[in-house]
């Protein structure tokens, strides 16, 4: 299985060091055995930031073209979910080039899904199955709900705005602890501070106030609160801290191979939105003179790109591997 084999290795090198610290407690003179915890199936819920779609695999990122076919190939520039599941030997079915039988990765994730829809999608699949120990769930959403909630009332009572994101970071964490104690092991996490996004530097040029201190402010409090109620002692949630992330890499753009400005830079023309984006029809930076999908920060104002869906990726791999699941 070629893909499966091309993904584990990116994806093994943030565990590898992990399985070596298992390996040695378990022989270390103790009385007791480290055992790995090896998920049967992950179960992935949230927004488009988390889903292929349709038979191409198309990503709410940069599409991968094939340079022997010019297609787009669902492998090339692969979402942080895919690093996750080549960790363990699984694809999910949108992208499972080598035909396997069961690929033991499903998603329910949705396109522009909130808190609510997210508790939609698990409702949906408890009608018709469950969760059980040798499960791992990921979860990642939360951005559509401060970005609904600001374009509907933008010029309203901030406070209030503030207030409505500790609701919903509380009611995420309220799901991700209901589906923890069914023993199911929970990758989650935070979104990025959408004042660091393309869509916020827009925003701030109407110049009546500062919209992008107000998108900040909506996306810490609505990660304060999620992390503030979430059951987090790293036995059954691993949190994957993507607004870190995403702010070190705007403070240090050459740290992560970026270019400068990656917040206020996108790569996707807006004549090829997402998700037909493709890494030979992006924006040629004029300082670089490059159109390399990696040295991008954002694939439009709201989405990251495939180098940040790497770091994501690892993250995760490193969270799911290391934690005492």
């Amino acid at each position: 299985m070629f893909f499966t084999e091309r993904l584990g290795r990116i994806a093994s090198r943030a565990a590898a060091g992990l399985v070596a610290v298992a390996a040695l407690a378990s022989c270390g003179g103790g009385t007791y055995q480290v055992q790995a915890f090896v998920p049967a199936r992950i179960l992935t819920f949230g927004d488009e930031n988390s889903m292929l779609i349709g038979p191409q695999g198309l990503k709410y990122s940069i599409n991968g073209v094939s340079l022997q076919t010019d297609l787009i190939d669902c492998t090339l520039n692969p979402m942080w979910t895919q690093l996750l599941a080549a960790s363990y030997s699984l694809v999910y079915g949108q992208c499972n080039p080598d035909a396997v039988a069961s690929p033991g990765a499903i998603s329910f994730a949705t396109v522009n899904a909130t808190v609510d829809d997210a508790t939609t999608q698990v409702a949906a699949f408890l009608a018709g199955d469950t969760f059980n120990a040798n499960d791992m769930v990921t979860i990642w959403v939360g951005e559509h709900d401060v970005l609904n909630q600001y374009l509907e009332n933008g010029v309203g009572d901030q406070a209030s705005l503030i207030a409505g994101m500790r609701e919903r970071g509380a009611a995420l964490a309220n799901l991700v602890n209901s589906i923890a104690a069914t023993g199911a092991k929970t990758i989650l996490l935070t979104i990025p501070p959408m004042s660091d996004s393309p869509f916020a530097a827009t925003e701030n040029e109407r110049g009546d106030f500062d919209r992008a201190t107000l998108l900040g402010e909506m996306s810490d409090a609505f990660n304060r609160s999620m992390r503030s109620n979430v059951v987090n002692d790293g036995s059954k949630i691993g949190l994957v801290l993507v607004d870190d992330y995403v702010q070190s890499a705007i403070r240090n753009p050459g740290g992560y191979g970026l270019i400068s400005s990656p917040n206020v830079t996108t790569a996707c023309q807006v004549t090829v939105p997402l998700p037909d984006c493709r890494d030979d029809t992006l924006v040629t930076d004029p300082v670089l003179n490059s159109n390399d999908p990696k040295i991008y920060l954002w694939a439009d104002a709201t989405h990251l790109g495939p180098s940040a869906h790497t770091q994501i990726g690892n993250q995760a791999v490193s969270r799911a591997h290391s934690n005492p699941f």
